[in-house]
């Protein structure tokens, strides 16, 4: 009985050392209900969220593909965002501000982060579309790495809207991803009972 407890303490202290909490996300998202039971893989995923006001937000998994992102994007549109500026991002989660006020998303503290008052939203109008090279360069960097050896698998696309989200707000996504080629990716929905399952109960 000693050596199992020895043990069960051994393990229990491994995963709380090892174990990766996620970050929390800035906005409130109520899903829209669905049939589907396709679940989603817990890692490799680039996901754009969008709220009621119909706010964009923009996260994705990897510490090395944020990072080799967040160094293109600076070198391609002059961000002027330092080493460690750019190593903070690499380690933070969901973002919803434009590329001029990235620096100062970068200074915020934790719970300045998590709330979605204090963002407007990454731009995606047709003039103006910032959305669209976030998405493409995430895409390159990880695509990149996975053909370093670095990351297992390239992104799957996650658009996770809100149920009284404006249409218009969904369609400004859809036409950015149109945009820059993506054709295929996954809604995020509530799991609903399927009424052609449960007419013979």
């Amino acid at each position: 009985m000693t050596a199992m407890c020895d043990v069960s303490f051994l393990l229990l202290t491994f995963f709380m050392l090892t174990a990766k909490a996620k970050p929390q996300e800035p906005v409130v998202v109520d899903t829209p209900s669905s049939i589907s039971e396709t679940k989603l893989p817990e890692s490799g995923t680039l996901t754009i969220l969008v709220d009621k006001e119909g706010k964009i937000f923009l996260d994705m998994t990897g510490q090395h593909t944020r990072y080799s992102l967040i160094s293109d994007m600076n070198s391609q549109y002059q961000m002027g965002l330092t080493e460690e500026e750019m190593k903070k991002f690499s380690i933070f989660g969901a973002f919803g501000v434009p590329r001029k006020d990235l620096r100062k998303w970068l200074a915020m503290n934790s719970s300045e982060r998590q709330n979605a008052a204090n963002f407007p939203g990454i731009p995606a109008d047709s003039v103006g579309n910032e959305l669209g090279p976030w998405i493409h360069n995430a895409r390159l960097a990880q695509f990149r790495l996975k053909q370093e050896g670095i990351v297992p698998e390239e992104y799957v696309i996650v658009l996770k809207a809100d149920k009284d989200t404006p249409y218009p707000a969904i369609q400004k996504v859809l036409n950015t991803l149109s945009d820059i080629n993506v054709n295929k990716f996954n809604l995020i929905t509530n799991l609903e009972a399927d009424p052609n399952k449960t007419q013979g109960l």
